[in-house]
């Protein structure tokens, strides 16, 4: 088989198992990337303290440039200008120790926080704008920008005097840790025997990460969001509740414009009892809002779902009560409602783990028994009476009040009527194996016979080759690897081995009861996909075993194989770490670079970009990617080469300069996963060189050449390029654009230096050319009088940049 280079992974997230890839399913707040937030990790902030915490602030972080811009010094120079060694302090907050980024300090008997920590200790967001050199913090009806230099910061747009100093060590900005909490209304105590600073507050907001940034006032319900770090605090609406105990916000559905949140009020003793409120943001503002409340337990619903429609998937969001399951469209706009006590024919409050268009997963809060509600049949099945025996039955079954539950988690459906669970022994407290379960709705059952029947392994092994499969995909969580694609040559060899370890397996194999073997729910292992549409999954088990299946559990075939394992190993190549040469490189230079990024198609568009290391980048930028190359790839594989260009193509299709400096080479990656980059530093060009449309001119003959301090361009080159005419008139050494020997001898042209003439007339003496080994050459300033071409000179690339009529790159 062909060999491949073994490269660093390449990240990129598929949460899906393959086989659900284009299934519908349904998203519950969990599926979020905001993490459960504690009482005690949420930052908020008691409403009565508003008034001071807005003034303190405002002179808090000016007192960051009371004295000027200030000067830049190491923590080593503040160890030995006066402070107190740093080592050993401790920020608590409300008995809570605070873990800063950067370690606090003590100068003159102050303790310093870098600013971007005491954001997080208050719960604001902050960021830093190197170029405008700006601070700029928010939070719900706050507003802090703070500019270096300047003797005021404005507060919500009002200006305040600066009156407090600031330091910077190392580059961070840090601040008074006293004044800002006292600001905000904290009672601070400096214990000096073990050097901590105790910081006591009432708290009143809970922030969130929940879908960009969240703050719940506690007490009146407003609701707050940001889009970013560097974007203002906007009310989005009121939450109607009246908050007890522990207050957890999260994030959930957000696709087809909506978005929904999910705030969770857990409070009662010795009952642990919790609030739900389900909220659907639309346009950015609440739109509709809904309270279940459960007794003993709580566990995500689900908050959105989608449904195939052949012009594309259609997307809903959903909210409940308990009772009553809410569906709304992409306009916000409530579509139909489920009365689930009424369905079920039990009087409880439910949460929702799974819906589609014709189905319920719900789990009554009292029993906690998961149950299918078929709406195309009008069903009820209590699923762990179909997918459980034995003592997991029994103990399903087992009469608490509330039961712990029956371990069973819904996973997905596909378009067929199976229904996929995970099941886990709840008596383990989610500590034991898991594995995966199907339940076939038998109102499918004329839909499945309808399908042809499936091969088996035997059958799908005895016709495995390089003409029959249309991929070998391999997978390891969120590790994406190169494919072996049955319609590239290069290939063969490595389906051939991959269909040698399905031959063993159908010869060899033996059944054997597998637990769950990952429990992140990312596909491990390797899929054959065949071309007329099947496919088999096999993943590693240790002890020189493998099993077939993506590891959900169960009974499966097992092989134990050494030299199966060792090839599997051998077909894992991992996408080409990205690397150019050379390395500083220069405007003009030739850029090179090769590899294989994985992608499966015969020809791909590849696109390369520029990306520059920015100081301060919000979301709310212009995208600063510029296109500096474009070509394509066979079957992933790359060999690229070309000259590093003085303009690139911006996202609105305008070229824009290239500044030198450091920045990241970017290209596709595999399967539209993250882009790969590589960091280059780009210098300068060593000498002025011409580019076209952007593009570096590769014909000798454009070169450019340097005079007195000035760069001149070739004439004759450039009147190429124009499309358009020139003449050298030997007899009186003249230029001549338009116009004619007589007109430049009548105009006064005598023998002497080279001259320029443009439209019968003589040019103005700062654009007149010379000659250099028989080549003519003119000032930049001259092309556009003599071509009507734009020309730009940068300094940064030192390039001259010509603009042709066309302006295609």
């Amino acid at each position: 088989m062909t060999e491949r280079r073994r490269t660093p992974a390449l990240h990129f997230i598929n949460p899906r198992f393959r086989e659900f890839r284009n299934l519908s399913r349904f998203v519950s707040s969990n599926d979020s990337l905001s993490a459960h937030y504690g009482q005690g990790d949420v930052s908020m902030l008691r409403k009565s303290h508003l008034f001071f915490f807005l003034i303190g602030i405002a002179v808090g972080l000016m007192a960051l440039i009371a004295s000027g811009f200030p000067k830049f010094v190491s923590a080593a120079a503040v160890e030995t200008s006066g402070s107190t060694s740093a080592k050993g302090i401790k920020v608590v907050m409300n008995g809570k120790v605070f873990q800063p980024n950067s370690p606090p300090f003590i100068d003159v008997g102050t303790v310093y926080l870098p600013v971007r920590d005491i954001g997080g200790l208050l719960g604001t967001s902050v960021s830093w704008n190197a170029s405008a050199k700006t601070v700029a913090m928010y939070y719900p009806e706050l507003t802090v920008k703070l500019v270096y230099g300047a003797s005021n910061a404005a507060v919500n747009g009002k200006p305040v005097a600066l009156i407090a100093p600031l330091r910077i060590v190392d580059g961070r900005i840090y601040a008074p840790l006293r004044f800002f909490s006292e600001a905000t209304g904290a009672d601070v105590k400096w214990e000096a025997s073990t050097r901590t600073a105790n910081i006591a507050r009432s708290v009143d907001f809970v922030r969130s990460y929940a879908s960009g940034i969240l703050w719940l006032n506690r007490e009146t319900g407003d609701l707050y969001s940001a889009k970013d770090d560097s974007s203002p605090a906007v009310g989005i609406g009121r939450l109607d509740a009246m908050l007890q105990g522990e207050v957890t916000l999260h994030g959930g559905w957000g696709q087809g414009g909506n978005t929904v949140l999910t705030v969770v009020d857990h409070y009662g003793e010795p009952a642990d009892r919790y609030d739900a409120y389900g909220i659907l943001l639309h346009g950015g503002r609440v739109v509709a809002q809904t309270k279940a409340s459960y007794e003993g337990r709580y566990e995500s619903t689900a908050t959105g779902f989608q449904v195939y429609d052949p012009d594309g998937w259609i997307q809903y969001a959903v909210l409940t009560d308990g009772k009553i399951v809410t569906v709304y469209d992409d306009q916000g706009k409530a579509v139909k409602t489920y009365d689930v006590p009424k369905l079920t024919g039990a009087d409880d409050v439910y949460f929702v783990q799974g819906i589609g268009d014709d189905y319920l997963v719900v789990r009554p809060n009292r029993t906690g028994l998961l149950t299918l509600v078929d709406l195309k049949d009008d069903s009820v099945v209590t699923l762990a009476d179909k997918l459980l025996t034995g003592k997991d039955l029994a103990n399903a079954r087992g009469g608490e009040t509330p039961a712990r539950g029956d371990g069973l988690l819904y996973a997905g459906n596909d378009e067929n009527g199976q229904l996929y669970f995970y099941y886990a022994d709840p008596a383990e407290n989610g500590n034991g194996d898991s594995m995966r379960l199907t339940y076939e709705r038998p109102s499918y059952q004329e839909e499945r016979d309808a399908l042809p029947k499936p091969r088996t392994l035997s059958e799908m092994a005895a016709g495995c080759s390089a003409d029959t499969v249309a991929a070998v995909n391999f997978q390891e969580g969120d590790q994406l690897y190169v494919p072996y694609v049955g319609a590239d040559k290069e290939d063969r060899d490595g389906i051939a081995l991959a269909c040698g370890i399905l031959k063993k397996f159908a010869s060899k194999g033996v059944e054997e009861t597998l637990p769950a073997y990952f429990l992140d729910r990312f596909f491990h292992g390797m899929s054959i996909d065949f071309k007329q549409g099947d496919g088999v999954q096999i993943y590693e088990i240790g002890g020189g075993k493998m099993a077939i299946g993506a590891g959900e559990g169960g009974k499966t075939v097992v092989l134990k194989d050494d030299d199966a394992v060792r090839d599997y190993g051998r077909l894992e190549v991992l996408p080409t770490e990205l690397a150019v040469t050379p390395n500083p490189a220069y405007f003009g230079e030739k850029l090179h670079f090769e590899g294989d990024n994985g992608d499966s198609q015969a020809s791909t568009p590849f696109v390369v970009t520029w990306l520059p290391i920015l100081d301060h980048y919000s979301s709310t930028d212009p995208d600063p990617s510029l296109v500096i190359y474009t070509g394509t790839t066979t079957f992933g594989r790359y060999d690229v080469t070309f000259a590093i260009p003085a303009y690139g193509k911006a996202a609105d299709g305008t070229l824009k300069p290239i500044r030198p400096g450091k920045g990241a080479i970017r290209i596709p990656s595999l399967n539209g996963g993250p882009f790969s980059t590589t960091n280059i530093d780009l210098l300068p060009a060593g000498k002025p060189f011409l580019s076209v449309d952007g593009v570096p001119a590769a014909d000798p003959s454009l070169a450019p050449i340097t005079v007195s301090g000035h760069v001149l361009v070739p004439v004759r080159g450039v009147a190429k390029l124009a499309g358009q005419p020139v003449v050298w008139d030997a007899a009186s050494g003249s230029v001549l654009i338009r116009t004619k020997p007589s007109e430049a001898a009548a105009g006064g042209a005598t023998k002497g230096a080279a001259t320029l003439w443009i439209n019968g007339k003589k040019a103005a003496a700062d654009l007149q050319p010379v000659v250099r080994g028989g080549i003519a050459y003119m000032p930049i300033r001259a092309v556009t009088a003599a071509f009507g071409l734009p020309v730009v000179w940068d300094g940064g690339s030192r390039s001259v940049n010509v603009t042709t009529t066309n302006g295609e790159r």
